[in-house]
């Protein structure tokens, strides 16, 4: 069964990565501008096939599938939340129209499942709620909505795959990713992933950590390690059945930053210093804290988080103090 991973980001090269290990069909990644830099720290090149694509070019897309002979989809291509910030339409045409083409491409070609890669920030837009959030939390359409362009995206695409799903019986599961964050050459795209690179890279070179204002004074987040964020996306690609359909994949608790830093101090052995800069946010949100119930993805795709926070924070470090992979295919 050939998987198709659609973007070769932080998270999609790690799920190639995944599947190399646990299914027997070397997977396809298919992303407009893949960077072989970083591919080559996760992965041998030479055992997946890398294909240049945009998820908003439909026939494409269909070509690839029967091309490929593609059985399932891992969708994780998509422009971040600063990236749409400053071009909504393109975020919009790539992410929310993107997902409509994989999800009619799945549907056209006989793909039997496509897991849809969610984010937690479909929460943001709450008023206080018991913790931790389980997947069907009841929101007000008006009032609690997604309270980004982003957000508001990922929600639209959990709830155009459902009902794909009731009304063309493509088997669909979303993943909803806590505030995701890894190892990557270069600048990630996502806050946490933004935010967590420098407090982890600076505190590795024995330099301040930059950090803003509004980060430091926010309540906490439910962070993910990008490897669990892959594992979480290759169960729910690879599971028998997906009953649920959405699953949060977090560690299941919040982190605030002064938190975060007391873990990396604790791993180093040493304090690390912090400057501040001017107010705002890396992520533009200045959202509650909301932690995520992962008893679903625990229960019925066998997710458990590998890499808590600590654990993650010692897999960081060891990436930066290892020596670099050539980057040939």
């Amino acid at each position: 069964m050939t998987i198709l991973i659609t973007g070769a980001g932080l998270v999609g090269s790690l799920c190639a990565a995944r599947l190399l290990q646990h299914h027997d069909e070397p997977p396809v990644l298919y992303d407009v501008a893949p960077s072989l830099e970083n591919l080559a720290e996760r992965l041998p090149l030479d055992r997946v096939r890398l294909v240049r694509g945009d998820v908003t070019d439909l026939p494409d897309l269909i070509r690839v599938i029967q091309t490929e002979r593609v059985h399932a989809i891992i969708h994780t291509a998509g422009l971040l939340t600063w990236m749409v910030n400053e071009r909504p339409y393109t975020g919009v045409r790539v992410n929310l129209v993107g997902t409509l083409n994989v999800l009619e491409a799945a549907r056209l070609t006989g793909v039997q499942r496509v897991v849809f890669c969610s984010s937690g920030t479909v929460y943001y837009g709450l008023e206080t709620r018991p913790a931790p959030l389980p997947e069907d939390t009841a929101l007000r359409s008006v009032s609690e909505h997604p309270p980004s362009v982003y957000a508001a995206m990922k929600l639209a695409g959990e709830w155009l795959g459902l009902n794909y799903t009731r009304h063309y019986g493509l088997d669909f599961a979303a993943v909803r990713f806590g505030g995701v964050f890894g190892p990557w050459r270069g600048q990630p795209g996502g806050g946490p992933s933004r935010i967590m690179q420098e407090i982890i890279e600076a505190a590795h070179a024995g330099r301040p950590a930059r950090l803003r204002a509004g980060d430091l004074d926010h309540p906490g987040t439910d962070y993910v390690y990008a490897a669990d964020a892959a594992q979480g996306a290759v169960r729910a690609c690879l599971a028998e059945r997906v009953p649920s359909r959405v699953y949060n994949i977090a560690l299941g608790r919040t982190y605030t930053l002064r938190e975060v830093l007391g873990v990396v101090e604790q791993v180093l052995g040493r304090p690390v210093a912090v400057e501040v800069v001017p107010a705002g946010t890396f992520s533009g949100y200045g959202a509650r804290a909301h932690a995520l119930d992962i008893r679903r993805a625990q229960e019925e795709l066998g997710y458990a988080p590998e890499y808590p926070l600590e654990a993650a924070v010692r897999d960081y470090l060891a990436w930066l103090a290892a020596p670099r992979r050539p980057a040939t295919a």
